[in-house]
């Protein structure tokens, strides 16, 4: 599991980089800047969120966006914020990965926009319960990259699920989003 998640920042930190080289060419062609979500600390208790590319923001358990402490009681009784770290979408923008535990249920990642905003709820599951669709298009789309044992099921803001798998072949990884039905949502 500490693999797949250092492999994770591994691959979140490439992606910041290449997106903050991208903004910055934005910028200088007089486009617009979009949110971007920069790591600076590899501390578990607060994490920086770049909203623009001239202020960051540093989150904390305590300072997070407005609205996700009570998202969070409202929606998540009894789970305990543990922590908060930069996590961009997939599609791209910037997003905050909130982690909640709570005694006898699953950790989950609970994901927001930085306005405070809910995205979707992150949980650790076993390859075994993707659906054969997924499995088969992992082994012919995906032939030669190996998945861990666990992957995320991802459950949207509308309830709908889908599931992110992490791949690696040798020293080239993927995270791949995946729809119930087997279709590649999103490939990272």
């Amino acid at each position: 599991m500490k693999k797949i998640k250092f492999l994770s920042l591994a691959i979140v930190t490439i992606m910041l980089i290449l997106t903050a080289c991208n903004n910055e060419s934005k910028e200088k062609a007089g486009k617009k800047n979009d949110s971007v979500a920069t790591p600076m600390k590899k501390d578990t208790s607060s994490s920086t969120v770049s909203t623009t590319s001239s202020t960051t923001t540093t989150y904390t358990k305590g300072n997070l966006p407005a609205g996700v402490k009570e998202f969070v009681s409202k929606n998540y009784a009894g789970y305990t914020i543990v922590n908060a770290t930069p996590d961009p979408l997939c599609e791209g923008g910037a997003a905050i990965d909130v982690a909640v535990t709570k005694t006898g249920t699953p950790d989950l990642s609970l994901i927001f926009k930085p306005d405070g905003s809910f995205v979707q709820q992150e949980e650790d599951v076993p390859l075994s319960t993707a659906s054969n669709k997924i499995r088969n298009v992992l082994k012919t789309k995906y032939a030669g990259y190996s998945a861990g044992n666990q992957i995320e099921k991802l459950t949207l803001v509308d309830k709908t699920m889908e599931y992110m798998v992490d791949l690696d072949k040798g020293s080239v990884t993927k995270e791949v989003i995946f729809s119930v039905d087997g279709n590649v949502v999103c490939e990272r």
